[in-house]
C-alpha cells in the first residue's frame, strides 16, 4: 500500500468512499455506446458535461455486479465533488489506500476503479499509467475535456488506452426515455407521437435530464445552468481566462453561427466593427477551448483529392441543439435539423472510426458527404421541408456531386417526408429524420 500522507485528504476520501459504498445505483437508460470493459486497456470515456457519462458508468457497474464482481472490488469517485477540489496525483495514492482499507477488496481478483471527471486532478495521467501497469486494477476514467482522448494523451498513455466519445441522447435513446419503443414496423403507426417528440428533441436537444417531463421554463433554466457550468468550470477556471465577459460575447457569436459557414477572420472583423478589442490569437484560443470541452465543432469543406485543408471553408455545429435555444428569439427548425443530422453522423463515426465527414460547396452546397479511405460512401442533403420552391436548389448540387464522383444514390433528410425517386439515373432516397436516425447504423 502507498503511505497515506495528507490527513485532510484521507478524511475527505473516507467520506466519499463511504458514501459510494452505501449508494444505491439509479435506474438508467441503456446507451447505444457499447464499452468493451474486458479489453486490457485503460478505458477513457469523454464528452460534453451532462451528456450522461456518469450514468453510463453506473450501467457498466451494474453489469459487473450481475457478472459476480463484488461491490467491495469496485470503486467509484467523482472528482467534481467539492470535497475533492484541487487534487494532484499524490492524492490518488491516498484514495487507493483508503479504498483498500475501507472496502478490503479481494486482491486475488481485479479491482475496478471508476474515476469520473479525472481532468480535475493534476498529473493524473502518470498515476493512471503506473496503476494500470501493476495489472491489479482495471481503470475506467471519464471527463469533459478532449485531452482525455487518445491523441491528446499519447505521450503518457500511448498503446495503453482506448477511448469512447459520448454524445447527448440520440433520437432512439430520447424516445426510450419517453417510454416509446419504436421499431421499423411500428414507426408509421406511432408517427404523430414520434413527430411531436422530434420537435421537442430539435428545440431542447438531447441532454438526458431534459428528456424527462418538465416545463419549458425549467428546461431553459437547466440548459442555462449547463451552459454556465461549461463556460465557467470547464473553460474560465481550467484555462484561467482573465476576461470572461469577452469569452461570453464570443461564444454568443459562435452559437449564432451554428449550421452556417464560419470564418475566424469574419468573426474578428465583426468584433472590430462594434469596437470590441480582442486579438486574433485570443479569438483562436477561445474557439479551441470551446471545441476542447465539446461545446461545438467545425466541419471542413472537402478539397479536391480528399485533402482537408484547415484554411478551407468551415461550418460550425453545436454538440447539442438545446444550446441554440438560449440565444434564438425565433426557432430555426431547418438549421436545427441540419445540426442534429451532423451530430448523429458523429455518433456513427464514433462507432466506425475509419469514416470522415465533410461538406462540399461546388456550384451549390451539399451538406454532408461521408467518405472512407478516399471513397465517398454517402451523400446527404438536409431540408426541413422539400417543396416546389426549394427542391431544385436542394437536389441540383446533390446530382452534380453524384455525377462527379460516380455515385448511384444519395439522400435528402427532411422532417417528415418519406419517398424514393430516380432523377437522371440517380436514386434519391428522401427520408424523414426519424426513419433515418432510427435505422440500423
Amino acid at each position: 500500500m502507498f503511505p497515506i500522507g495528507n490527513n485532510m485528504r484521507e478524511e475527505d476520501f473516507r467520506h466519499v468512499i463511504a458514501d459510494w459504498s452505501n449508494k444505491e445505483l439509479p435506474a438508467v437508460i441503456s446507451r447505444d455506446v457499447r464499452v468493451d470493459i474486458s479489453a486490457d486497456k485503460v478505458i477513457v470515456i469523454a464528452g460534453i458535461r451532462r451528456a450522461g457519462k456518469t450514468y453510463l458508468v453506473f450501467d457498466m457497474i451494474k453489469e459487473l455486479l450481475k457478472d459476480g464482481i463484488g461491490r467491495s472490488n469496485i470503486l467509484y469517485v467523482n472528482f467534481d465533488d467539492e470535497r475533492l477540489r484541487g487534487m494532484d496525483a499524490n492524492d490518488l495514492n491516498t484514495m487507493l489506500d483508503v479504498f483498500n482499507e475501507l472496502s478490503a477488496p479481494d486482491m486475488k481478483k481485479k479491482a475496478y476503479l471508476f474515476l469520473d471527471e479525472i481532468q480535475e486532478v493534476k498529473d493524473w495521467e502518470k498515476w493512471v499509467r503506473r496503476i494500470y501497469e501493476t495489472k491489479k486494477y482495471k481503470v475506467i476514467i471519464t471527463g469533459s475535456s478532449s485531452k482525455l482522448l487518445s491523441a491528446e494523451i499519447a505521450t503518457s498513455m500511448v498503446g495503453r488506452s482506448i477511448s469512447y466519445l459520448l454524445y447527448p441522447f440520440s433520437f432512439s435513446e430520447f424516445l426510450a426515455a419517453k417510454n416509446l419503443k419504436i421499431r421499423s414496423t411500428t414507426l408509421y403507426t406511432d408517427i404523430s407521437a414520434v413527430n411531436r417528440y422530434l420537435k421537442e428533441y430539435l428545440v431542447f436537444g438531447g441532454f438526458p435530464e431534459l428528456a424527462f417531463d418538465m416545463s419549458e421554463d425549467l428546461k431553459l433554466r437547466v440548459l442555462s445552468s449547463y451552459y454556465n457550468a461549461i463556460l465557467h468550470r470547464d473553460i474560465v477556471d481550467r484555462f484561467r481566462i482573465s476576461d470572461p465577459n469577452s469569452l461570453v460575447t464570443v461564444f454568443r457569436y459562435i452559437a449564432s453561427t451554428y449550421s452556417k459557414s464560419f470564418s475566424s477572420s469574419k468573426m474578428y472583423n465583426y468584433f472590430r466593427s462594434i469596437g470590441m478589442k480582442i486579438s486574433k490569437k485570443t479569438l483562436s484560443n477561445f474557439v479551441k477551448y470551446g471545441e476542447s470541452v465539446f461545446l461545438f465543432s467545425q466541419l471542413y469543406q472537402l478539397s479536391r483529392g480528399f485533402k482537408r485543408s484547415y484554411q478551407s471553408r468551415k461550418k460550425m455545429y453545436l454538440t447539442d441543439t438545446g444550446i441554440a435555444k438560449l440565444f434564438e428569439s425565433e426557432t430555426q427548425y431547418g438549421r436545427l435539423l441540419e445540426n442534429m443530422v451532423y451530430v448523429e453522423l458523429l455518433r456513427r463515426k464514433e462507432a466506425r472510426q475509419s469514416v470522415d465527414i465533410n461538406f462540399v460547396d461546388d456550384e451549390g452546397e451539399v451538406d454532408f458527404i461521408v467518405s472512407e479511405k478516399g471513397r465517398i460512401i454517402d451523400a446527404i442533403q438536409v431540408s426541413y421541408e422539400l417543396n416546389q420552391e426549394n427542391s431544385e436548389r436542394e437536389i441540383k448540387p446533390l446530382l452534380r456531386l453524384c455525377k462527379r464522383f460516380n455515385l448511384k444514390a444519395a439522400k435528402i433528410i427532411t422532417f417528415d417526408v418519406n419517398k424514393e425517386d430516380n432523377v437522371e439515373g440517380i436514386k434519391l432516397s428522401i427520408l424523414s429524420f426519424p426513419r433515418w436516425a432510427l435505422q440500423a447504423r
